[in-house]
């Protein structure tokens, strides 16, 4: 399990980072009316309500444990989090597409500078979902995290605001 761990922070960070990606560090950029309404919903506070990672099920505890703080493009998981080696990250988005595009970067752990690529949806303003490919790994084209896949899928509930650093 102690491997998935990892895995789940990095799917995690991307998730949410997901959500609030093209606010480049320090200001704003023009965005399309997507990307300021997927920035507007998906930033704040996440709780991981259930995960599959290469096809395991995310063991409930872990999922109860595992908060995810997106703040424009970036994201971070508190200390208290079980969610393994990268505490903090920033990612992109693409809302554009169909299904929806994300991209994860790692500041640290094994993968830090590695891009994880997922997609995303947002069914309503407290609920997400994201699957990524393992890190500098195709995107995934479904939500699906089949066992050999090495896909994360995750299931998120807003829980609040982002707070301040």
């Amino acid at each position: 399990m102690m491997k998935a761990i990892p895995i789940l922070a990095i799917a995690v960070v991307a998730a949410i980072s997901a959500s609030c990606a093209n606010n480049p560090p320090g200001g704003t950029n023009a965005q399309s009316p997507a990307a300021q309404r997927d920035y507007l919903l998906l930033s704040g506070t996440w709780q991981l309500t259930r995960g599959v990672d290469n096809g395991k099920p995310v063991p409930a505890s872990e999922a109860r444990n595992t908060i995810l703080i997106t703040d424009r493009n970036t994201f971070r998981l508190p200390k208290a989090s079980r969610a393994g080696t990268s505490a903090t990250g920033h990612f992109t988005i693409n809302p554009d597409t169909r299904p929806k595009q994300v991209d994860s970067t790692a500041e640290g752990g094994p993968n830090a500078g590695q891009v994880s690529r997922g997609i995303y949806e947002i069914p309503d303003p407290t609920h997400q979902r994201a699957c990524f490919g393992p890190p500098g790994g195709p995107r995934p084209t479904e939500f699906t995290s089949s066992p050999g896949s090495g896909r994360i899928l995750q299931y998120w509930k807003k829980i609040g605001p982002a707070p301040s650093r």
